[in-house]
C-alpha cells in the first residue's frame, strides 16, 4: 500500500514540477479549459434563471372565470365551494358585478367619451367573476385547469392568457438542447487540446520512456504522470471557470437587482451555485483524464511498436 501511494505521490510531484517549469503554457491551457467550461455554464445559468423567473411571474398567469349574467347567490356559493376543493388552485377571489361596475365607473372618470358611453348603457352589463391563480405555471397544466373550470355549471367563460408561458416554455426547451450540443462540442475540443498537449510532452520524453521500458517499467507506471497532468489541467481549468462564472454573476447581479427593485421583486442570480460549480470541476477533470488517457495510450503503443 505504501509503495503504491509513494508511486502516485512521486508522479504528482513530477507533474507539478514540470508545470512550474512551464508556467505560461500551463496557464494558457488551463485558461482555454476554463473559458470552454464557462460558456455552456453561462447558457445553463441563463436558462435556469429564466425557469426560476417564471415562479416570480405566476401571478401573471391568471384564469378569469366569468359567470352567467343570471347567476344567483346560490350558484356563486356553489362555484366557490368547487374552487376551494380544487388542489390545482393556489388562491382566488370573487369580484361581484356591482364591484366591477363601480371600478369601471371610477376608471372612466378621466375619459369623457368612455364615461358618456357607460352612462348610456343604463344598466350593469358586467357578470360576476372569479380570478384564479394556479399553483403551476406549466402551460399544459393551466389549460387542463381552464377546461375543468369551464365545465362548472353556472360558468359562462373561462379565459386564460398563457401565450407568454407557452412561448417561454418553448424557448427554454430549445435552450436546454442548445446547452447540450455546445457542451458536447466544447468537450471534444478540450479532448483534442489536452490530448495534443500530453502527446507533445510524451514526445519530448520519448527517450526516457524507452529507457524505462528497458529497465522493466510497466505501461501503467509510465502512463501515471501523464494522466495526472491531464487531471490537473482539468482541475485548474475548472477552478478558473468557476471563478469566471462567479465573477460574471456578481457583475450581472448589480443590474438584475436594480431592475428587480423597479418591479418590486427580490429576484437575483445565485452566486453560490454549489451543484453547478462541482459539475464544472468534475466534468473538466473527467475531460482532462480522458484526453490524456487516449493520447498516452496511443503514444505508448507507437513507442512499443518502434
Amino acid at each position: 500500500m505504501s509503495t503504491w501511494l509513494n508511486h502516485h505521490l512521486q508522479a504528482i510531484k513530477l507533474v507539478l514540477s514540470r508545470m512550474r517549469a512551464n508556467l505560461l503554457s500551463t496557464f494558457m491551457i488551463c485558461l482555454v479549459v476554463g473559458v470552454a467550461m464557462c460558456l455552456p455554464s453561462l447558457f445553463y445559468l441563463a436558462v435556469d434563471n429564466l425557469s426560476k423567473l417564471t415562479d416570480h411571474m405566476k401571478s401573471e398567469t391568471e384564469i378569469s372565470l366569468f359567470l352567467k349574467l343570471d347567476a344567483t347567490a346560490d350558484t356563486i356559493t356553489g362555484i366557490d365551494a368547487v374552487l376551494a376543493k380544487n388542489t390545482a388552485i393556489h388562491q382566488y377571489h370573487l369580484v361581484t358585478k356591482d364591484e366591477a361596475w363601480q371600478q369601471l365607473q371610477a376608471k372612466s372618470k378621466d375619459n369623457q367619451n368612455i364615461s358618456t358611453a357607460i352612462g348610456q348603457l343604463g344598466k350593469n352589463p358586467l357578470p360576476d367573476a372569479f380570478f384564479i391563480q394556479a399553483k403551476s405555471a406549466d402551460p399544459e397544466t393551466l389549460e387542463t385547469l381552464r377546461s375543468t373550470l369551464q365545465s362548472i355549471p353556472g360558468v359562462e367563460q373561462a379565459i386564460l392568457n398563457a401565450d407568454w408561458a407557452k412561448r417561454l416554455s418553448t424557448l427554454l426547451s430549445i435552450g436546454k438542447k442548445l446547452i447540450f450540443f455546445i457542451t458536447a462540442l466544447l468537450a471534444i475540443v478540450l479532448l483534442v487540446i489536452i490530448g495534443n498537449t500530453v502527446r507533445m510532452q510524451i514526445l519530448t520524453q520519448k527517450d526516457e520512456i524507452e529507457v524505462s521500458y528497458l529497465i522493466g517499467a510497466t505501461s501503467s507506471f509510465i502512463r501515471m504522470p501523464f494522466l495526472y497532468a491531464g487531471i490537473l489541467y482539468g482541475l485548474l481549468g475548472g477552478v478558473l471557470s468557476v471563478l469566471m462564472v462567479s465573477g460574471i454573476i456578481q457583475t450581472f447581479n448589480y443590474s438584475v437587482m436594480e431592475i428587480s427593485r423597479l418591479y418590486g421583486s427580490d429576484f437575483s442570480l445565485d452566486i453560490l451555485n454549489t451543484d453547478l460549480y462541482l459539475t464544472i470541476i468534475s466534468l473538466a477533470v473527467a475531460i482532462g483524464w480522458v484526453g490524456s488517457y487516449l493520447a498516452v495510450s496511443r503514444a505508448i503503443s507507437a513507442i512499443k511498436i518502434n
